[in-house]
């Protein structure tokens, strides 16, 4: 976790964070926002196609929770997944602006089934690796 409270930390000291407790993998979660309140659903983004996997395999779960695809993006500048030193993905959960998603978004039992969706698709990329 590079936060665990609302703190501002620049991207720069998330990355020398993160750099220093040398993880195993970084998925970053985020709430979306849009100028208009019809835009939502669910995206993942990988910076290296190496990653694009990690973050498809990722996406498909997150669909299980009936949320619409807003897609996988690649080449995604995002200063968290500049490192290559461990595998990163970006989980745009849902769109604060968005009526229906903030009110997913709100709910603890959807903060957990986020999660385990997260896991699930980790551990499938994971397992199709061996």
């Amino acid at each position: 976790m590079t936060r665990i409270n609302d703190t501002d930390l620049t991207m720069i000291d998330r990355t020398l964070t993160l750099r220093q407790q040398d993880p195993d993998i970084l998925i970053s979660i985020h709430l979306n926002s849009a100028n208009s309140d019809t835009v939502k659903g669910v995206s993942t983004y990988y910076r290296y196609i190496g990653f694009r996997s990690l973050s498809q395999a990722i996406l498909k779960r997150m669909q299980e929770l009936k949320l619409k695809e807003w897609g996988n993006v690649g080449a995604f500048n995002f200063s968290l997944s500049g490192p290559t030193e461990y595998p990163n993905c970006l989980v745009e959960v849902g769109f604060l602006s968005n009526k229906d998603d903030e009110k997913k978004i709100l709910n603890p039992k959807f903060h957990k089934q986020v999660a385990q969706k997260i896991y699930l698709g980790v551990s499938d990329w994971l397992n199709s690796l061996k």
